[in-house]
């Protein structure tokens, strides 16, 4: 997303949007059920009976600064178990062209987190069986608790699930000497700040930006459905930790609500933004007009 004298543009994952069943993101909906005629079970939020799960990078544009927050899911990639993500041949990289972007011209990748809808076009195919740096005059950031965590023991028993990502995604960034562990409340940029927020992944965070007085929370995996607003203690079978998920949602949906920050969610339907308010059961949501 492009923040820049007021306007903010998108970068979606074109052929990365999602139907999944609701139960194959919240087991909460085997033994609950959600509101009936709640907003979050009706367009754009649902689609005949199923949830609706964009994927969406952000483009953040300050001074001389480009900055990419995450990367999508990738192309050309091996994943077990099939579905959107493997083996992709999806025009992401064509989307940095139509916002007049040339991949030379990102000079910090951000990951909020490491999961594998959010690094996969951080390298692309060299030609001889490789992964090379997708953005080349970039530095590519991940807080050093992630990434710890997905090289350790227990991100090897996770990523059994998809297949190793982190060894097409991840590793050839640190092998081309790019790729910076830094704290979870670092400064990447003037106005730009990341926040630890562990739970969804154990080295999790958002983005605080600020520009021209107004503040944006750049989401990522805080939440991924509506239906979170109105329940934030639904977190999804693939939070590594749900209940410290579950509690930093909220925090995030109160402080979203408290300052009238916009919000920006990767997962939401495009353009995601929008801004939290209270509701008589947690939280609602308007999206900006675009």
């Amino acid at each position: 997303m492009v923040i820049q004298g007021g306007r903010r543009r998108g970068l979606p994952d074109p052929g990365g949007r999602l139907l999944p069943r609701p139960t194959d993101f919240f087991p909460q909906l085997e033994t609950q059920s959600w509101t009936e005629g709640a907003f979050y079970t009706r367009e754009p939020f649902t689609h005949d009976g199923r949830i609706r799960l964009n994927q969406e990078a952000h483009l953040l544009k300050t001074g001389d600064r480009l900055i990419l927050v995450d990367a999508g899911g990738g192309n050309g990639k091996p994943r077990r178990g099939g579905g959107v993500y493997d083996r992709s041949d999806r025009p992401f990289l064509e989307q940095f062209a139509r916002a007049g972007v040339a991949l030379a011209d990102v000079d910090t990748v951000v990951f909020t987190h490491l999961h594998v809808d959010h690094v996969g076009f951080a390298t692309g195919a060299d030609g001889a069986g490789g992964w090379v740096p997708t953005f080349p005059n970039a530095r590519y950031l991940v807080v050093r608790e992630e990434f710890e965590w997905w090289t350790g023991p227990e991100g090897a028993v996770a990523l059994e699930r998809t297949g190793d990502y982190i060894a097409d995604s991840i590793l050839p960034l640190r092998d081309a000497g790019v790729l910076d562990l830094v704290p979870a409340d670092h400064v990447v940029a003037p106005g730009i700040q990341l926040v630890p927020a562990f739970g969804h992944t154990p080295g999790n965070v958002y983005l605080v930006v600020e520009s021209a007085g107004q503040r944006a929370l750049f989401a990522g995996d805080m939440l991924h459905h509506g239906v979170q607003l109105e329940r934030p203690e639904w977190s999804i079978r693939y939070c590594v930790i749900p209940g410290d998920s579950a509690d930093q949602r909220r925090r995030l949906l109160e402080r979203a609500a408290e300052s009238g920050d916009l919000l920006v969610p990767t997962h939401f339907p495009f353009p995601a933004a929008g801004y939290v308010r209270r509701a008589e059961r947690g939280f609602t949501y308007t999206f900006i007009e675009t």
